[in-house]
């Protein structure tokens, strides 16, 4: 039996400042954990806040409470044996308040294994949630947040690509994204954002879980529309072509011959960003090896060191298949060609990618200045226009801006010409790092930038007066000099820099 007095419930242990506390951390984090879970679960929608607070910020301080407890006890324990008067403690369930404590302990460990499953379960899940990676660090992700959420990838969670299956994956970006937040504390990450080139997974362990390069695909029609400056002066350049996608299992031909059936390449980049490749081998379905390389490549003689070889995938065209920064140029053309910016506006084109190309100090402040230089603009030189079309300038305006915050982000400095896009060739060199007619075998070979290896014209032409031809025509480059030839032996993204 207990010497302890009956009034007392618990052994004297338990009776200290320290467990005290833990006692009331416990009982206050319990009740608004038990209040949060109920308004998680009853919410149609989930909140990054309220997930950030029940599941990631409120658990640990439950735990700290509970460690408190005992570690109080323990403490209170070693004094009362260095005291002297040591005493067990003992259980006597024949007391009621020995009954009761232990009743409660058993609810509590019961409810407590509960929660922590629910808990971790919800926290697992919401620290997977696009909403966790892209709005938890607020102006940091906001530029991949937001190009995640106009892209194809809109309903693809970040951790399908960034992460992918595995505990050794999932491990290794959490201790990452554990840095991360580290420098989002202190302020030392970068703007903009680098790509994560050197520590992405190998395409074939993500993408192809849903795309399938194998499947046999021959052509697809793309339709493109291009404006000049003033589009009321000047129709706009239609062009039509069939991109020769391909597979690469029938005959190698088409952009996909670069994948896997056809044969494998590996290639060598002088930068981080992967824009200046010297060296490429080529390993046909025979085996044959065949390596290209610039006459001022350093391997032109020697080996280039293995951990510099990257085999080519998917990433290395589509590097920006979900976070697209759009250009100036290609935003303007694209609403133009679909009405959300009207072409009877004069100048439009030109003034738009002109305020769209500038550099802000703040979204606020680029919101501002775009609207008081459109404005200043179309009412002191085109006042004629601006008297009886004031509307149509205000939506014009309107949809500028609107265009702005979707692909501008000058808080990080995230925009177009930051990020190259190596899908085609117009304002990145993409396709050009290597299709140059500069990377040549010792046999003489040469990567070729023949552009019917890629796409081949079906129509052309301005208004009206478009020419057809299903076997396809000669590119001819729109709104040019005549006589001014200079194109042809040029890359496109020499001139058009965007802007």
């Amino acid at each position: 039996m207990s010497s302890k007095p009956a009034k007392q419930r618990f052994d004297d242990s338990f009776y200290n400042n320290i467990t005290y506390i833990g006692v009331v951390l416990s009982l206050f984090v319990l009740v608004c954990e038990l209040f949060l879970f109920a308004i998680d679960f009853a919410s149609p929608r989930p909140s990054v806040y309220l997930g950030l607070i029940t599941y990631c910020f409120l658990p640990p301080l439950l735990i700290l409470g509970l460690i408190l407890i005992p570690t109080g006890a323990l403490l209170k324990r070693k004094h009362i044996l260095h005291s002297g008067k040591p005493r067990p403690i003992l259980i006597d369930l024949s007391l009621a308040t020995h009954q009761n404590a232990v009743v409660i302990f058993m609810i509590g460990t019961v409810l407590l294994l509960v929660m922590t499953a629910i808990g971790s379960y919800k926290a697992f899940n919401y620290t997977e949630s696009t909403g966790f990676c892209g709005l938890t660090c607020h102006q940091i992700m906001k530029p991949e947040y937001t190009t995640h959420s106009h892209s194809p990838h809109e309903r693809v969670r970040c951790v399908e690509c960034h992460v992918g299956s595995g505990a050794d994956w999932y491990l290794r970006y959490k201790m990452a994204g554990t840095k991360m937040v580290v420098k989002t504390f202190d302020g030392r990450y970068h703007r903009p954002t680098p790509a994560p080139l050197q520590n992405l997974r190998p395409a074939k362990e993500i993408c192809e879980q849903c795309h399938w390069p194998g499947k046999l695909f021959s052509a697809v029609l793309l339709n493109k529309v291009y404006y000049a400056d003033d589009p009321t002066q000047t129709p706009p350049w239609k062009i039509n072509l069939l991109m020769r996608v391909g597979a690469g299992k029938v005959g190698g031909a088409g952009v996909h011959a670069h994948m896997y059936f056809s044969n494998e390449i590996f290639y060598v980049a002088d930068d981080a960003k992967r824009q200046n490749i010297t060296w490429v081998k080529t390993i046909d379905k025979a085996g044959k090896v065949t390596i290209y390389t610039t006459k001022d490549s350093p391997y032109k003689k020697v080996n280039p060191p293995q951990d510099k070889v990257r085999r080519m995938d998917c990433i290395d065209c589509h590097n920006r298949a979900t976070h697209r920064f759009e250009a100036p140029d290609v935003l303007m053309n694209r609403a133009l060609a679909q009405g959300a910016i009207s072409s009877s506006i004069p100048m439009i084109k030109s003034e738009g990618v002109e305020v769209l190309g500038k550099t802000y100090s703040s979204t606020a402040a680029a919101e501002k200045q775009i609207r008081e230089g459109l404005m200043d603009y179309y009412s002191k030189k085109q006042p004629g226009y601006f008297a009886g079309h004031q509307a149509a300038v205000e939506n014009a305006i309107a949809e500028i801006i609107r265009l702005y915050r979707k692909n501008f982000f000058p808080e990080m400095k995230s925009r177009w010409d930051a990020y190259p896009d190596n899908i085609g060739h117009m304002i990145s060199l993409g396709c050009f790092r290597c299709h140059d007619n500069e990377h040549k075998s010792a046999g003489g070979r040469v990567i070729s930038r023949k552009c019917t290896l890629c796409h081949v014209i079906v129509e052309q032409g301005s208004g009206t007066s478009t020419e057809k031809n299903l076997e396809g025509l000669e590119f001819k480059h729109p709104f040019n000099d005549p006589g001014d030839d200079s194109w042809k032996t040029a890359n496109c993204s020499d001139c058009h820099t965007g802007s």
